[in-house]
């Protein structure tokens, strides 16, 4: 059983998402590179619109929170 804090993360993704979404149908996205951890990312795809993933350059499932900018950086090219 998920517990509170989770399902708060999950429904962070799932906002995330739908405000991304908003963005590409409205035609405000032209690419986007979408970095989130692992569960979190999931949660994401599960509602990406047709439009959104037309316009994903990629995705980083990593958590780079707190991270130099060098790192995060290494983290965008090797994607």
């Amino acid at each position: 059983m998920l517990g509170r804090t989770q399902l708060d993360e999950l429904a962070h993704g799932a906002a995330a998402a739908e405000w991304l979404n908003q963005k590409a149908i409205g035609g405000q996205i032209e690419e986007v590179l979408v970095i989130a951890d692992p569960k979190t990312l999931g949660e994401m795809r599960q509602h990406y619109h047709t439009e959104l993933r037309s316009k994903l350059a990629g995705e980083i499932d990593k958590t780079l929170t707190g991270l130099p900018i060098d790192k995060i950086e290494a983290a965008i090219d090797a994607a």
